[in-house]
């Protein structure tokens, strides 16, 4: 058999058992989850438990088959002319080298770890108990020691622990953008505490819509922005998410507060923009791990342009402060100008999941901090609240009441996600850095959004990233999209910017202030 016979033949064997691993991957982690949040009644989480356990077993079953390890090797000895099946080929040996890399034993005992910490996690958290989580905190910190030793590849014992969300993440890296952001966005507070804030600025009592219309509001929204119902759908769930088992079907779960309709909304934002990515990738990358996101950061990262830089624009507020104010309440006097300035407000909390634009970060760089700090050896599991406590009352002017609204608040390490939190600052970075690339080719999307012209943002996107799904890594389509690496300048001129108008003065930055 020749040469090209044979190499037709080995790629078109490995694409049929990738689509077999994929139809159990989106099965077991979209469809099957996505029912468990939405519709599962509740006495089915047993039996389901069961059936998923079994799919992931037999996913397991064919990525670890001795002839598919046989056909990785393959290719990866014979690299293609075809960026496509090098850029599977790579993936492939990404992901088998993380779980590789750790002894099967250890593995086994870092699943139960977590298994138990969770539950753990939520009872400490519950009570307002620290001391109860710290023994499987300090566990859960030591085994990512080890992992890191696993994984290596860096200066900085940290570096491996980014690497695994976000290919190429450096330590390095990552302390150049907090050394441009942290003394601009501590700048920001110090604004906001020194009463520099423009009196007039005052939060318009919360907007009362029932669910039933806010979720008409939800798909009108969704609509307008790109979303192809045909193509996916929306439920409610307790948590907003978006779970895609194919760009043709995508499904997208939301929650609402009665009292407060942009709670509702700019989640609806954040995931429509992510569900349009997901539903957007070229469908010819299926069977090749190829048809998703390049990483979590590069997908959070157009939830947050969506969410942010379209929906809190005035083009955007004003075009649906028109279109759908027979949705608010009678009588209601709310301008688009007063909805704007609300939704743009910086309010410091100590809380990160209720953080505004502006101060967002700093939540994320003190876990950055701490998470370094203690895979270093410079911090002890045990500090970690005091520090977490410091942290907050230097940066953000505030400090936890508890625990609970304190370390507690995420669930992040109890689940193993560490190294994980640096992955929001390259998705707040990316989101600006796409804006300004795509104002240099389509100009103002403020006009853009008032005109409704969301086909052509969705038509840049689908161009610049979209389509693409995960031939490059994040670094590199951000680099290919914009025309530059992943710099902070952007996003600190964003914030600069934004405030000055909602505020109506110019911040200065706590490092300016020394000069």
């Amino acid at each position: 058999m020749k040469k090209e016979e044979i190499y037709k033949e080995n790629l078109s064997e490995l694409k049929e058992m990738i689509s077999r691993a994929e139809y159990l991957k989106y099965t077991l982690g979209s469809l099957i989850y996505w029912d468990k949040i939405t519709y599962m009644p509740p006495k089915g989480i047993e039996y389901r438990t069961r059936v998923m356990a079994f799919l992931a077993d037999e996913q397991y079953k064919i990525l670890s088959a001795e002839r598919f390890e046989d056909l990785v090797s393959y290719f990866d000895g014979n690299e293609a002319n075809d960026e496509k099946v090098n850029a599977m080929i790579k993936r492939i040996k990404r992901n088998a080298f993380f779980s590789s890399s750790i002894p099967e034993e250890e593995y086994s005992r870092y699943i139960r770890l977590i298994a138990v910490s969770e539950q753990i996690w939520e009872k400490a958290r519950n009570d307002n108990d620290f001391e109860l989580f710290r023994p499987y905190l300090e566990e859960i910190f030591h085994t990512f020691k080890t992992f890191s030793s696993y994984w290596g590849g860096g200066d900085d014992p940290y570096d491996a622990l980014m690497g695994y969300y976000e290919e190429g993440l450096t330590v390095k890296r990552i302390d150049q953008m907090v050394g441009q952001l942290k003394p601009f966005l501590t700048g920001l507070v110090s604004a906001i505490k020194d009463g520099r804030q423009d009196a007039a600025v005052k939060r318009p009592s919360a907007v009362n819509v029932n669910a039933g219309d806010q979720q008409l509001i939800w798909k009108i929204v969704l609509e307008t922005m790109g979303f192809d119902f045909s193509a996916g759908r929306i439920d409610m769930g307790a948590h907003p998410t978006v779970l895609a088992n194919s760009p043709s079907d995508v499904r997208i779960v939301n929650s609402y507060r009665e009292n407060d309709m942009e709670f509702g909304l700019f989640n609806v934002l954040h995931s429509g923009g992510k569900g349009i990515y997901q539903q957007s990738i070229d469908e010819g990358l299926l069977g090749s791990f190829l048809a998703e996101a390049p990483s979590f950061a590069m997908e959070e990262s157009i939830g947050r342009f969506y969410e942010n830089i379209i929906g809190r624009s005035r083009g955007f507020v004003s075009k649906f402060r028109n279109e759908l104010g027979v949705f608010l309440p009678a009588g209601s006097k709310l301008t688009a100008e007063q909805i704007y300035r609300d939704i743009n407000l910086a309010k410091p909390s100590a809380i990160r999941i209720e953080a505004d634009q502006f101060t967002y970060l700093l939540h994320i760089i003190i876990r950055y901090e701490i998470e370094k700090d203690v895979i270093n050896g410079r911090l002890a599991v045990g500090d970690i609240p005091a520090a977490w406590n410091d942290k907050y009352r230097e940066y953000l002017g505030v400090a936890p009441e508890n625990d609970r609204e304190g370390v507690l608040q995420d669930i992040h390490w109890a689940g193993g996600y560490v190294g994980y939190f640096p992955s929001y600052i390259v998705a707040c970075l990316g989101a600006v850095q796409i804006k300004a690339a795509m104002e240099k080719d389509l100009g103002d999307l403020d006009q853009l959004a008032e005109t409704g012209r969301f086909d052509m943002i969705k038509n840049w996107l689908d161009e610049k990233i979209f389509r693409c799904g995960a031939i490059y890594s994040t670094r590199e389509l951000i680099q290919k999209a914009t025309g530059g690496p992943l710099e902070a300048e952007h996003y600190i001129d964003y914030l600069r910017k934004k405030f000055s108008e909602v505020y109506k003065f110019e911040i200065i930055s706590n490092k300016e202030k020394e000069q």
